[in-house]
């Protein structure tokens, strides 16, 4: 009895937000015109919705569908995800990040991950009008790509060809991150991890690429690895 009692409050509840779905919508433009009017010609808000209690609309780029953010309407109050999924190009950045991790993938069969650099504002007008119209991305060094490898011998000579076997294959595939960072699991003990960062695809030609890594394996923060520009930690 308790749960029908149950489930016929949550369907009067929902159905009372269906009906007031209109008035809110109406709030939510207020809202927008009055926070937001810089932005309400490059914008379009979907239907608002209703769950548990709470209304919300997702505003969404004219530009590009992926770049959005979320206004939320509950006991009278309205907040927004507007900082950090529109202006920074959280929900944005998200959806290119996998699909380069996608392409990353099916081309060369590596897992890994895939980040930008900074937030969407940070970046140049011509690199964001490039990001929102999705223009040959794998290309565009907004990103990174993060890869943890465990390591069966940590000498110089197996660890430089297992970050060869993470680079190689992607650079081989004309994919140009803006760098690899790389953590290090020594099998033999989890617990001696280095994780190197600002790899290039250059680190490939280096003559000294050997001993950079057996001067970064053994923590030496000698003047080769300061002129490679690689840092570990």
């Amino acid at each position: 009895m308790i749960v029908i009692v149950s489930l016929g409050l949550l369907i009067i509840n929902e159905k009372q937000g269906d009906l007031l779905k209109t008035k809110v919508s109406k709030k939510i433009d207020e809202y927008l015109e009055t926070n937001y009017e810089n932005i309400l010609s490059n914008i379009n808000k979907e239907e608002v919705k209703y769950k548990n209690n709470e209304f919300t609309a997702k505003i969404m780029s004219k530009e590009n569908k992926k770049l959005y953010f979320t206004v939320k309407y509950k006991n009278k109050n309205i907040t927004d995800t507007y900082q950090k999924d529109y202006e920074e190009g959280k929900t944005l950045l998200t959806s290119l990040n996998k699909s380069i991790e996608n392409t990353i993938q099916e081309e060369t069969n590596i897992d890994c991950k895939v980040h930008e650099i900074k937030p969407f504002n940070k970046y140049s007008e011509k690199v964001q009008e490039r990001l929102l119209k999705e223009e040959d991305l794998i290309h565009l060094k907004y990103y990174y790509i993060e890869k943890e490898l465990e390591i069966d011998s940590w000498e110089k000579e197996g660890v430089t060809k297992e970050i060869e076997k993470v680079i190689k294959p992607i650079k081989e595939k004309e994919i140009t991150p803006k760098y690899y960072e790389i953590t290090l699991v020594n099998k033999e003990d989890i617990t001696t991890t280095i994780t190197i960062s600002n790899i290039t695809e250059e680190f490939l030609e280096l003559e000294e690429k050997e001993e950079i890594i057996d001067d970064i394996i053994h923590q030496k923060n000698t003047e080769r690895v300061k002129n490679s520009k690689i840092t570990y930690k």
